[in-house]
């Protein structure tokens, strides 16, 4: 039995589909995020999520399962796109696994707090709270196919015979979603637009020091390990480094193996949620990256020269051959570059 992964067109954010014949013998499709508006449908335009779901619909197959890492626009615009008006997701849609607002107040046992805010498709940050959410909280409950409970790292959860081993959110990072977050700033750690492609990837390397990643959003991220027989994917939203490190090495110390098929990076590259220290934990020679490169000037060029400079040998893909087109490299880079492997994703990944 084999299954699928599609790191699917999303501009500059994630979106995941998963398919795949699993234990009970039925075909399944499962989806992680779903990318900003765009991914779905802009304009007249229909964007690669609308054109997957619609050939699942043309198949009489169903979306499964949807895992919604947490609520920033790049990985839940989309998703509301699909599910109002009748749209494909709303019609497709059987399970939901969804951190929300409510969910997280519940927990808790606190108030909702109506000052928290998230990102709209533009990027800017608008004032609404995460209990509203453009509605999507209560579209998922309406219909009835929302699993509510809340997600955390060290929680495993078995379904169709996948092992699903969460490493984030923790508590604590959960917690703060009750807090307001504070507006960012231009020069915040996920806003800036600079590049570092005019470095070499050595030059990155000698004068690279890790700064992490304190956005709250990101922080409350799902990011979990995908295991069905013996592949195992890991998968990391836009989770902080510190938090998937320290639940690695939780999980080693118990037995657990280091070793995966496949990892997509934190935050579409993002120089503060991979460091070095993760990349020594983990065993794998494969990487995804997902960006179209139009914002926050990601990825980050020493994002790669960690990874190479750990995994000389290790492969990235893309997902939009104009991020590897976008001048990265230098021209004295290409030829020590030869035995380093970029690819575009073709849409599929096979296990």
């Amino acid at each position: 039995m084999s299954f699928n992964v599609k790191v699917l067109k999303a501009a500059h954010g994630d979106c995941i589909l998963i398919s795949g014949v699993f234990d009970d013998g039925i075909f399944r499709n499962i989806l992680i995020d779903g990318g900003p508006s765009k991914a779905y449908e802009y304009r007249q335009f229909k964007g690669e999520l609308f054109n997957e779901l619609s050939k699942i619909n043309k198949q009489q197959q169903v979306i499964d399962l949807l895992i919604i890492t947490h609520v920033d626009d790049d990985h839940i615009g989309g998703l509301l796109k699909g599910f109002k008006n009748d749209g494909l997701l709303s019609l497709l849609t059987k399970k939901v696994w969804f951190n929300s607002g409510k969910l997280i107040n519940e927990y808790f046992n606190q108030q909702e707090n109506e000052n928290l805010i998230v990102l709209n498709d533009s990027g800017e940050v608008g004032y609404t709270s995460i209990r509203q959410g453009v509605d999507f909280e209560e579209i998922i409950e309406r219909k009835g196919i929302w699993d509510k409970n809340i997600i955390m790292a060290s929680d495993i959860i078995h379904i169709f015979g996948i092992k699903f081993t969460f490493l984030s959110p923790n508590e604590d990072q959960l917690s703060k979603l009750l807090g307001k977050w504070e507006k960012e700033q231009p020069n915040s750690l996920t806003s800036s637009t600079h590049t570092d492609y005019d470095k070499t990837l050595l030059e990155l390397i000698e004068s690279d020091i890790f700064e992490e990643d304190n956005t709250i959003h990101n922080g409350s991220s799902l990011a979990f390990i995908f295991e069905y027989k013996n592949k195992r994917a890991l998968l990391l939203g836009d989770a902080r480094d510190s938090v998937i490190v320290n639940n690695l090495k939780k999980l080693l110390k118990l037995g657990e193996s280091n070793r995966f098929d496949l990892i997509k990076l934190s935050h579409h590259g993002s120089k503060y949620n991979t460091s070095i220290e993760f990349l020594r934990i983990v065993d794998c020679d494969k990487y995804i990256i997902s960006t179209d490169g139009s914002k926050h000037g990601l990825p980050n060029k020493v994002t790669l020269a960690r990874v190479y400079s750990v995994k000389p040998m290790a492969s990235i893909f893309f997902n939009y051959p104009n991020v590897i087109d976008s001048k990265i490299f230098k021209k004295c880079e290409l030829e020590d570059l030869e035995n380093k492997k970029f690819n575009i994703l073709d849409g599929t990944i096979e296990f």
